[in-house]
């Protein structure tokens, strides 16, 4: 729970906390980190082209 609370605050900071808006937070962690591995795995498939 308080690592929801947390990521409440990361994404969403002064904005009420509410069980739906702690899922919205989640998802967008979620996403975020699953862009960054496609950005980084894009880069060093980049790379490795030369």
């Amino acid at each position: 729970m308080a690592q929801l609370l947390a990521l409440h605050q990361k994404w969403m900071p002064g904005q009420e906390t509410s069980t739906e808006s702690m899922g919205t937070a989640l998802f967008l962690e979620k996403e975020y980190w699953d862009k960054m591995s496609i950005a980084i795995t894009n880069g060093i498939a980049k790379a490795m082209k030369g």
